[in-house]
């Protein structure tokens, strides 16, 4: 596809030669991320603006980002990060460098909430935990891999964006007015129809598509969380109904790239589907099952009774592998 020749897309895939300059720099970048726990990648491409970047995320906080722009080409992170390394940006960071600011990044009160704090794991902690298991630590019993990660469908412009949305939101307000009147306890008094990013995009083995959701210690949002998901289900409906090969061809070039970099492993045994199947399945995952309340489990249940009958609930072992939440199934 031609960079000014869409109205909705999702094409991930980062152009070559930006990679290229990336590990033609950093050869010791990769190897480096996979090493360290807290660590995790986020890759992507916007045909919109011709822009490719390959960042390096501590939970839900942007440690370091490659972009290129067209013909730019620059090292950048979130704002908090550059005030404690401000010279990092500005030389060509070594992987003696990278270790240094690390630490410098471990050692700042203001970016633990963005991980790990007063030994409370964040959901940033279970996004890293999650996203490395079901990318480069894929085990040939898992039934799917991890392909993408703060996903969002593109859009040619606004207006575009506002008209494709229309019926999918007008769907999810009939539905929540459906909720309220038959729910019997109290509901938030703003309840969103519309979202951004959903945090992980799956692919099982016979090509079926995973929309995951992580919620974590939040209870409002862990209970309204099929309300989210359906609005992302609609819109991958959407795009496949639109043009299913387009969109399998864009999804499988950009996973056999993150395969050829090393970020995705594909377990002995197992292969890539060919195409993507027309199924997609939604899950909705919450850190520890322990900390779910009566409340939430009933309003939660009651929720997916009406957004999503067939979204599934899941919970993390201490290696990130996902089992079936007790207290939500």
């Amino acid at each position: 596809m031609k960079e000014t020749d869409f109205t909705t897309y999702y094409d991930r895939t980062m152009d070559d030669s930006f990679i290229s300059k990336v590990l033609g720099d950093y050869p010791w970048l990769i190897k480096f991320v996979k090493k360290i726990p807290e660590l995790d990648f986020q890759t992507g491409h916007d045909p919109r603006q011709g822009r490719s970047w390959f960042s390096v995320y501590k939970g839900t906080g942007r440690v370091i980002t490659f972009v290129s722009r067209r013909n730019s080409y620059k090292i950048d992170a979130a704002d908090a990060y550059k005030r404690i390394a401000p010279t990092f940006f500005f030389e060509n960071p070594t992987e003696d460098s990278f270790v240094e600011y690390l630490s410098n990044i471990r050692e700042a009160p203001n970016l633990k909430r963005y991980y790990e704090s007063d030994n409370e794991k964040k959901e940033g902690f279970y996004q890293n935990l999650i996203g490395r298991r079901y990318t480069f630590s894929t085990k040939t019993e898992d039934d799917f891999i991890i392909i993408d990660k703060e996903m969002v469908v593109g859009f040619k412009d606004e207006a575009t964006k506002t008209s494709w949305n229309e019926d999918i939101i007008s769907n999810i307000e009939a539905l929540i007015r459906d909720l309220r009147r038959d729910y019997n306890g109290s509901l938030p008094q703003d309840i969103h129809s519309k979202y951004g990013e959903f945090d992980f995009l799956a692919m099982t083995w016979d090509g079926d598509i995973i929309i995951m959701e992580l919620k974590q210690n939040d209870p409002p949002k862990t209970y309204l969380s099929p309300i989210q998901v359906r609005f992302y289900y609609e819109q991958f409906k959407k795009l496949m109904k639109e043009d299913i090969d387009f969109l399998s061809a864009n999804i499988m070039r950009m996973v056999q790239q993150k395969i050829n970099l090393g970020i995705i492993n594909i377990p002995e045994g197992k292969s890539l589907p060919n195409k993507l199947s027309k199924k997609i399945r939604t899950c909705v995952i919450v850190g520890e099952d322990k900390k779910l309340s009566q409340t939430v489990r009933d309003r939660f249940k009651s929720v997916r009774d009406i957004f999503l009958p067939d979204m599934e609930a899941y919970t993390c072992e201490s290696d990130g592998t996902l089992i079936k939440s007790n207290k939500l199934s």
